[in-house]
């Protein structure tokens, strides 16, 4: 039943409906017909968009899953309420198929293996939010930055540092402080020092929510002919946003993080292939993950938006022939384009099934406005740069929080903090065991010279629960042979006899191809494959 906002004011007022009298006040401010939908089941009305089912009969096999408190609207400042979750599928085979595939989710949790592993932790004390990178995860880490600054240098990047504060009058006129104000923390009233007629009121900074103000101010700092365009800047810059208590998640949402920033000063003539550029990377930069299906959508302009329809044709048409050069399928998203850009999303499946989102591609038509972004063209006039802002990690703690459960914790050689163990069978066999370990880290190589003597299969064990990519046994007969005896993570197959070399040579090789390990995948089927 279809009822105007005074009607459903009054008709849930009379049943102390505090909460839906809530969202109708609030869907009056946003809705301009000025009418809302109810949907009665017996003597229940329910407030909705709809449709509801006619009979309980037609719901099939379905299960309650969980129950959990809840802030009203997300803010913790309001009453909490009790959320119940719960899942309906057509059949049974398509029940337990999903009831499946969220024990796989379980088990891949990253917040559950990032105690387990000793990966990271957040600390009430030090804040909520901020993430504490324990020493193994960041091993995982470190490689990852390295590689990341090894291909933006092939690729042509020049990689700056930006300061993590900066003045008020900066974020006045990026325009983050009338936008983004109530996310940023600040401000911080630093002493100005003195001046005439004595001390100057403070100067006010800011924590910096994003890179892109200091990336233009670097590009500003000199003046730059159409010769030396693209130019194109990196940074792996830390950033702080404000996020609710209640939409904080582990590494997955969080109010500190580093975010692989990068902007791409150019020409329109320029733009299309530097758009086209940054996709070839994206793609090559998501499948050394083992990432898959890539879903590629093109967001374009909001109805609320920045910049002339002449501006958002350019850079839409860029965007647009950069993706039909590569004759590459995408799905277009009418409208949902950022109020100051049009973008490319490159959106990923883990091994799991799971939609996760990967890079991003937009042209900027705000900032290079606000701030007079030129370069000087061929005639020896000023011309307005395009400024092309994009990011491979995005937030680098999203990005490996997400690995942890891509990977359920089961890193490939290149990232993993123990990338192999080396285990004694008994202490005649220590001193070879020790040569085999010194040798592998000569080359670079983690290596966990195991401790103890005891119940080889317990070791085996612990070094798999610690998720060493390989067990390397010696004891007395290899020490003779000067072999070693190989097990890989997650099997039980053994190669005895493996000469050193060949073992190096192995390694080397899984480690310079960034190889996936065997073990890579779900345990089982993710519901895709179980439905068929």
């Amino acid at each position: 039943k279809e009822m105007s906002v005074p009607e459903a004011l009054a008709f849930f007022r009379a049943r102390r409906q505090d909460y839906k009298i809530d969202q109708i006040t609030k869907l009056d401010e946003e809705v301009q017909d000025g009418t809302v939908s109810t949907y009665q089941h017996g003597g229940f009305v329910d407030l909705c968009r709809g449709p509801h089912v006619e009979r309980t009969g037609k719901i099939g096999p379905f299960r309650l899953l969980s129950v959990a408190g809840a802030y009203w609207r997300g803010n913790e400042r309001n009453p909490q309420l009790q959320r119940i979750y719960g899942t309906a599928w057509p059949s049974q085979k398509e029940l337990d198929a999903y009831l499946e595939k969220l024990k796989e989710i379980e088990r891949r949790d990253h917040r559950r293996l990032g105690a387990d592993l000793e990966l990271f932790r957040i600390d009430d004390e030090l804040g909520s939010g901020l993430v504490l990178w324990l020493p193994n995860l960041s091993v995982v880490r470190e490689e990852l930055e390295t590689w990341w600054r090894t291909i933006h240098r092939e690729h042509g990047y020049t990689l700056v540092y930006t300061p993590h504060i900066a003045h008020e009058k900066i974020y006045q006129r990026s325009g983050h402080l009338e936008k983004y104000g109530e996310n940023m923390y600040g401000p911080l009233l630093l002493e100005s020092g003195g001046g005439p007629g004595g001390q100057r009121p403070p100067d006010r900074f800011w924590i910096k929510p994003m890179n892109c103000p200091g990336h233009i101010k670097v590009y500003q700092s000199k003046v730059h002919s159409y010769r030396e365009l693209p130019l194109r800047i990196g940074e792996l810059g830390t950033v702080y946003r404000y996020e609710r208590g209640g939409a904080l998640h582990g590494m997955l949402r969080v109010r500190g993080f580093t975010q692989d920033d990068s902007h791409i000063f150019c020409s329109w003539a320029q733009a299309q292939d530097e758009i086209g550029k940054v996709f070839d990377l994206a793609m090559e930069f998501l499948r050394t993950f083992g990432y898959s299906d890539p879903r590629i959508y093109l967001s374009t302009r909001p109805e609320r938006r920045l910049g002339s329809d002449e501006l958002w044709d350019k850079a839409e048409g860029a965007l647009k022939e950069a993706l039909g050069v590569r004759e590459v399928p995408y799905q277009v998203d009418e409208g949902g384009g950022v109020f100051y850009a049009p973008k490319i999303d490159i959106k990923v499946l883990d091994a799991i099934g799971r939609e996760w989102q990967g890079a991003t591609i937009q042209i900027d038509l705000n900032l290079p406005e606000r701030f007079d972004v030129t370069f000087v063209n061929a005639k020896g006039e000023r011309e307005r740069a395009v400024m092309i802002h994009r990011v491979l990690f995005g937030s680098l703690e999203r990005f490996v929080g997400g690995l942890i459960e891509h990977y359920a914790g089961n890193f490939p050689l290149w990232l993993s903090w123990e990338q192999a163990t080396v285990i004694p069978i008994r202490e005649t066999a220590r001193p070879y065991a020790e040569e085999i370990a010194t040798a592998l880290r000569a080359r670079g190589f983690r290596i966990h010279l195991d401790p103890q003597p005891g119940d080889l299969r317990m070791r085996i064990k612990e070094a798999q629960g610690r998720k060493a990519n390989y067990m390397l046994v010696v004891g007395d007969r290899e020490a003779e042979s000067r072999t070693v005896s190989v097990r890989r993570r997650g099997s039980r197959e053994e190669e005895r006899g493996v000469s050193l070399d060949a073992l190096l040579e192995r390694l080397i090789t899984e480690r310079e191809t960034k190889a996936l390990p065997p073990d890579f995948g779900p345990r089982g089927l993710s519901l895709a494959d179980t439905l068929g």
